[in-house]
């Protein structure tokens, strides 16, 4: 499982760039890169960036697998 994967694959799949779902998450884009290249996404951001990209956690972590 890779969730870096997962959110590169749910961004396309949208299609959202990284500065709209940045703005949408209320962070900056260089830690949504961040994130997509470490595969490190903290549980809460995670659940928040599901609702957003309307995708169930579930759906989103098997994107990366």
């Amino acid at each position: 499982m890779n969730l870096g994967i997962s959110l590169k694959m749910a961004l396309a799949k949208k299609p959202m760039r990284n500065r709209t779902f940045a703005e949408l998450m209320e962070t900056t884009e260089s830690n949504v890169s961040r994130w997509i290249t470490t595969g490190s996404i903290p549980k809460s951001t995670l659940v928040k960036a599901c609702e957003i990209l309307d995708m169930k956690v579930s759906e989103f972590i098997a994107l990366g697998e």
